[in-house]
């Protein structure tokens, strides 16, 4: 509990927070037949005890996530053999998944999250697809080390529309380019999607402005889950480059609920990335 209230200072010091759970902290077991309740009535832990309440969000998840954003059936994540709905809230709100150190499956500042979704397919059909999917998380105060930037970039976080990310994206995203289209993209999104892609955004900043293109071809993915698209899907990923000439931007990430894509390609004599696309899955050719 000590290492856990030490998390929750730390965060605290980046800007105002709120720890949400699922259950009543009161009925957590801390251990074998111990659990918070105890701990709580202790008074030698009256001070963390009192800072922990004063952070202590008492709405359920869905209560919290914007209006649209609570996910349904259509999605689950699942760690170490478990559905964890707390990291699920934490990857749809691009928050901070926090934790108790008592395990060693539930340590270090990443969780690598298996995220199902329900999809339908064009011809109607519903399947399951299955990722694995990065989400912030922290159970120690060493595991706070790598996300201290994102939890100060608190101007980010005020960004709460598509026109003023646009305005201001240089700004917060100065080793991203947009090609002119990609303005109608963001406008397009649904309100569930906004917080995931802004976020998105900001972790492939975060990798462009570590890259350097004369010692790696590609970036360190930080925090985000990159891949390129399959062979037989690439000519869908062509779009019409800033120079009138069509490339493809097959490199991508993801967002959710649902199947969100954002598209983009290296542009590695400008150290930059740059974003064709931000949408629903690719289904036929843009420009």
């Amino acid at each position: 509990m000590n290492e856990f209230v030490g998390v929750l200072r730390g965060a605290r010091a980046w800007r105002d927070i709120a720890l949400v759970t699922k259950a009543p902290l009161a009925t957590a077991e801390l251990a074998g037949g111990y659990y918070f309740q105890q701990w709580a009535a202790d008074n030698r832990n009256r001070t963390q005890r009192q800072f922990i309440k004063a952070l202590r969000n008492r709405a359920p998840f869905a209560d919290v996530y914007p209006q649209h954003t609570a996910p349904g059936h259509e999605i689950e994540y699942e760690y170490a053999g478990q559905t964890v709905e707390g990291v699920g809230a934490a990857h749809l709100m691009d928050g901070l998944a926090v934790s108790l150190p008592v395990s060693l499956a539930w340590s270090g500042p990443w969780l690598d999250v298996t995220v199902r979704r329900l999809m339908e397919a064009d011809s109607g059909e519903l399947s399951m697809e299955e990722a694995v999917e990065p989400v912030r998380h922290a159970a120690r105060r060493a595991d706070l080390d790598p996300h201290e930037k994102w939890g100060c970039s608190v101007g980010l976080d005020a960004v709460d529309s598509a026109a003023q990310l646009w305005e201001q994206r240089t700004d917060f995203f100065p080793r991203l380019q947009f090609l002119p289209r990609v303005r109608e993209d963001l406008e397009r999104l649904e309100l569930r999607w906004f917080i995931q892609v802004r976020g998105l955004l900001a972790r492939l900043q975060s990798s462009a402005a570590a890259w350097d293109p004369t010692t790696t071809a590609l970036p360190e993915w930080q925090g985000a889950k990159i891949t390129p698209e399959h062979e037989q899907r690439k000519r869908l990923c062509e779009f019409r480059d800033i120079d009138d000439v069509d490339r493809c931007f097959d490199l991508h990430g993801r967002f959710t609920p649902g199947a969100g894509r954002l598209h983009f390609r290296l542009v590695p004599e400008e150290g930059t990335l740059r974003i064709a696309y931000i949408g629903r899955k690719l289904e036929k050719q843009h420009r």
